[in-house]
């Protein structure tokens, strides 16, 4: 596969924070909240010491595919901060900073990724309360994301309840067609839902610029009639003061809001994927330098939020935090591969059939590609 020439991005969206840490606009009332600026420091730093340990543990074959957050955590923590209490979150599979900003559970998460099912989890990890905002279960093809989030966020309009929705979705959803039916959607009804489209510049191993002509994603909002919003993605503080206001906007009746959150993905794809073929190292030096997690503990070590020992010790201990989780989340049994198919319309396809007796040449002991006969799937 070709390597692109990488477009960079360009920087004409709101920043507040520029990547050394320095203020570049008028802070935001946020920025003298410092419970909530250790929050978002806290969260981003535990989502990332999760993704190394279950990456580790990927590589050891505890885990089968993850898909990493490194380097886009500012997004989904600085947009989740903003939410409240009863508020709806539809996530992909990169935004485990705003379920960690929102206390959700790593040991059920981390089981979940280890192949046990829900029930098990259950019955060896039971909740104990959920997080105040409610995570719906992540969809893969990302642009339904979109379309879930505005019905549901229909439905509140319809019971008189105040709740604002927010979904994510990358930047090559904005190409399919669900997104741009939900978005036409909820502009002609005012739904009350924000729309996050993290661009983190690649659709898989697809570049911004090879699958769309828009000058930005941001502005594909305008024929929709949809207010949009354009922001550093690595400047947390500003994800966050764009969002508050689109979330105050729906939540007072004003209707929907897209926002775009330029970003960057510093690793794969997924732990399938292998990113070399498409990608060059001056691509990744280039934004190596906006890392988020600098550029904000850049601004609290300067604000004396915290000090000079506290990045370490932060660090120390969530990575005993994650191990704790891990070793817990190891207690739980790993579940029957069969209960895979027990929510599928019973051996009504030949590729579920196809799938079962694949399976079951496997737990023989068989190769069970090399050795499929197919036999019986007419």
């Amino acid at each position: 596969m070709p390597q692109w020439t990488e477009r960079r991005p360009a920087e004409d969206f709101y920043r507040v924070l520029d990547p050394d840490g320095d203020p570049v606009d008028d802070l935001p009332s946020v920025a003298d909240d410092e419970e909530t600026l250790r929050r978002m420091y806290r969260t981003m730093l535990q989502t990332r010491a999760l993704d190394e340990k279950t990456l580790r543990m990927q590589r050891r074959g505890e885990v089968s595919i993850i898909a990493r957050s490194t380097g886009e955590e500012a997004v989904a923590c600085g947009s989740a901060a903003a939410l409240a209490p009863g508020d709806w979150c539809f996530p992909t599979y990169r935004q485990t900073s705003a379920l960690l900003y929102w206390n959700a559970r790593m040991d059920r998460a981390i089981a979940g990724l280890m192949g046990a099912e829900p029930e098990t989890i259950n019955e060896h990890l039971p909740l104990e309360g959920e997080p105040e905002v409610t995570f719906t279960p992540v969809y893969v093809p990302l642009a339904v994301n979109v379309a879930n989030a505005v019905g549901s966020a229909m439905v509140d309009r319809f019971q008189g309840d105040d709740r604002v929705t927010l979904s994510y979705i990358g930047d090559g959803s904005t190409s399919e067609g669900d997104f741009h039916e939900a978005l036409n959607f909820a502009g002609v009804f005012e739904a009350p839902a924000v729309t996050i489209c993290q661009n983190n510049q690649w659709a898989i191993s697809v570049p911004a610029h090879r699958q769309t002509a828009a000058e930005t994603f941001a502005r594909k909002a305008e024929a929709h009639g949809v207010p949009h919003e354009r922001v550093d993605g690595n400047d947390v503080l500003a994800v966050y003061e764009a969002t508050r206001e689109a979330v105050e906007r729906a939540r007072d009746g004003g209707g929907p809001t897209f926002i775009e959150a330029v970003t960057y993905r510093m690793v794969e794809h997924n732990t399938a994927d292998e990113e070399s073929v498409y990608r060059d190292e001056d691509e990744r030096d280039y934004w190596e330098d906006k890392d988020p997690v600098d550029r904000l503990e850049a601004f609290l070590l300067d604000r004396g939020v915290i000090d000079d020992e506290d990045p370490e010790r932060y660090r120390e201990a969530l990575r005993e935090e994650v191990q704790e989780a891990v070793d817990r989340a190891r207690e739980v049994p790993i579940s029957d591969p069969e209960t895979m198919f027990d929510n599928h319309l019973q051996a009504t396809s030949w590729s579920e059939r196809h799938q079962r007796q694949e399976l079951a040449a496997e737990r023989a002991g068989a190769n069970p590609f090399a050795d499929f006969t197919g036999e019986g799937l007419e």
